[in-house]
């Protein structure tokens, strides 16, 4: 018993080439698993809405590639898209957004803003997959 107790407390003492080994191969996992983190997180951040301008009102003069939604998967409730890190829900009977990383951690981000009802235009794809968009869907230049 003391033995084992002994091993427990002075195991960094203990310098061995497989331990050193060990301890080198761990930390290059962990950054590597870091690194890849951090990539995934930023591509899907990037991927999300790839327009710029027209974030005033009548929303015009907007450039970019518009999101997908023809792409996503349906669920019972509206569209899905698969990310590297961060999963996206779109509700499509309240047209809310929301996130999920790694099946793990959720959270809503948001409705549908007026611009994106009118520059993206989801409440076309999700009327054509057979949701009704009638209460969220609500923009004076549609």
């Amino acid at each position: 018993m003391v033995a084992w107790w002994w091993t427990l407390n002075n195991i960094s003492r203990i310098s061995n080439p497989l331990t050193s080994f060990m301890k080198g191969f761990l930390i290059g996992v962990g950054l590597t698993a870091l690194v890849a983190l951090i990539v995934g997180l930023t591509l899907d951040i990037r991927s999300f809405d790839r327009t710029s301008g027209g974030y005033e009102y009548p929303y015009d003069n907007w450039t970019g590639e518009i999101i997908d939604f023809s792409s996503m998967y349906q669920t019972s409730e509206g569209l899905y898209q698969k990310g590297y890190v961060i999963d996206l829900f779109f509700n499509c009977n309240h047209g809310l957004i929301t996130w999920e990383v790694f099946g793990v951690f959720k959270g809503e981000f948001r409705t549908f803003s007026e611009r994106a009802i009118v520059v993206h235009r989801p409440q076309d794809e999700c009327e054509s997959r057979g949701f009704n968009t009638n209460s969220w869907a609500i923009s004076d230049l549609l």
